[in-house]
């Protein structure tokens, strides 16, 4: 395990201040924190302090924009701008921290009324996303997500289309998320398909059809052959998941487990 490419995510270490995020980081020897906007809301923590914190720890940096609870290609129109202006102040954060992308949640499907197309909802979406990043001084990483119902963004095909009905070009790049897929052959086939157009992967195990699950030893993706792989392309490896132990106890036994199986594979 190459722990230089790894981050944290920030609700990996949910509840404890922004000091301790750092201290654990560091302890670890990870090479940095992916901020969730979200948290810093919900706990009240400056973007100020992250900043000052992430250059004291000569920390790096990304960001997940706000995605809970709200739907940028949404039926209603009031309901896609209240979305569209959180995903800008997410943008926002990204550019303040000096992140270099920060990762969106691009819609999903709404109600099937004749006239409305979802597709092409998205498509705009993400093209006007693009640009208000690009202008921010960061590049927005939209997310490939699970395959269930009203999912659009789910494939390498749905998102050359999204590129394509935009006309939009190399404007945005793609997060990928392990448990997000289906098996480990998809994994490595949507990092193939997407080459040079992802920012980062997104490390987490599943187990049927629950993502992110705690127990992430016993899912169905061997996940230290997989980052074992995935390492390769030299992108951010960002470890997810929801904590609120305040000990980072998820953190540390995802760490074993994958510093473990590497050594187990040496003695065989």
């Amino acid at each position: 395990m190459n722990r230089s490419l790894y981050l944290v995510s920030s609700t990996m270490l949910w509840g404890l201040p922004p000091e301790k995020w750092f201290q654990i980081t560091e302890e670890e020897g990870l090479a940095g924190i992916e901020v969730w906007a979200q948290q810093l809301e919900s706990q009240e923590i400056s973007a100020e302090t992250v900043r000052r914190l992430a250059l004291q720890h000569g920390a790096a940096l990304t960001v997940h924009s706000y995605s809970w609870d709200m739907n940028l290609i949404s039926l209603s129109r009031s309901m896609r701008e209240a979305a569209e202006a959180l995903t800008k102040k997410g943008i926002a954060l990204a550019s303040y921290l000096h992140a270099p992308h920060v990762t969106i949640h691009p819609g999903r499907d709404g109600l099937a009324l004749l006239g409305t197309d979802f597709e092409e909802l998205m498509a705009y979406s993400m093209r006007s996303l693009a640009r208000y990043a690009a202008e921010e001084g960061t590049r927005a990483s939209f997310e490939i997500m699970e395959k269930i119902p009203k999912e659009r963004l789910t494939t390498p095909e749905a998102a050359r289309r999204a590129e394509a009905l935009a006309a939009a070009g190399p404007l945005w790049s793609y997060t990928e998320d392990t448990a997000h897929c289906d098996s480990e052959e998809e994994i490595f086939h949507i990092a193939e398909c997407l080459g040079g157009s992802l920012a980062e992967f997104h490390v987490s195990n599943k187990k049927g059809t629950v993502r992110h699950i705690g127990d992430v030893e016993n899912g169905d993706l061997d996940l230290p052959a997989v980052t074992a792989r995935l390492e390769g392309c030299g992108l951010p490896m960002i470890l997810e998941g929801f904590d609120p132990s305040m000990k980072a106890e998820r953190l540390h036994r995802t760490l074993r487990w994958l510093d473990g199986a590497e050594e187990r594979n040496g003695n065989k």
